[in-house]
C-alpha cells in the first residue's frame, strides 16, 4: 500500500502495485539482507508515529492521516528533527519504489522510452518541457 502512495495508479500507467513493485523489493531485501533492518524499522516507525497522532497503526488510517505523516517525511529539508529517522527510512523506501517501478514494463512504458531506435531528425526537447524546467536553446 505504501509503495501505491509513492507511485499511484493514474491515467497515464498502473502504479507501482501494477509494476510489481512490492514483488520487487521482496527480491531485493533478500539479496540484501543488510537493508532489512531499516526497511522494518522504518515500517514500525510509521507505526508508532501513526499510534502516536491518531491511535491507530499507519494501515489503517484513513488516506488523509497516511498524508499527513508522509508529507510530514517526504522532503528532508523541511522535516523536524523529530522525524529523522522517518525521513531516512521514506528516502530509502522511495528511492525502492522508484527502481522497482521504472525498471518494470509498466515503467518503461511511462517513460515513453523508445530504446535504441534511429531517429531521422532531432528536433530536441519540446518547448513545453524546456519552459518547465526554465531552460533554452541557445
Amino acid at each position: 500500500m505504501l509503495s501505491e502512495l509513492v507511485i499511484p495508479r493514474d491515467g497515464r500507467s498502473g502504479g507501482a502495485i501494477d509494476a510489481g513493485v512490492p514483488e520487487f523489493m521482496d527480491f531485493i531485501l533478500d539479496e540484501n539482507p543488510g537493508m532489512r533492518t531499516g526497511i522494518r524499522g522504518g515500517l514500525a516507525w510509521l507505526d508508532a508515529e501513526s499510534q502516536a497522532r491518531f491511535g491507530r497503526e499507519f494501515l489503517d488510517l484513513a488516506d488523509t492521516g497516511r498524508r499527513a505523516i508522509l508529507d510530514d517525511i517526504a522532503w528532508p529539508k523541511r522535516a523536524r528533527p523529530e522525524h529523522s529517522q522517518g525521513v531516512a527510512f521514506f528516502n530509502r523506501f522511495r528511492d525502492l519504489t522508484a527502481s522497482g517501478f521504472f525498471s518494470s514494463k509498466i515503467g518503461v512504458d511511462d517513460l515513453r522510452y523508445l530504446g535504441n531506435q534511429f531517429v531521422m531528425e532531432w528536433k530536441g526537447c519540446p518547448p513545453e518541457a524546456l519552459e518547465k524546467l526554465g531552460v533554452r536553446y541557445e
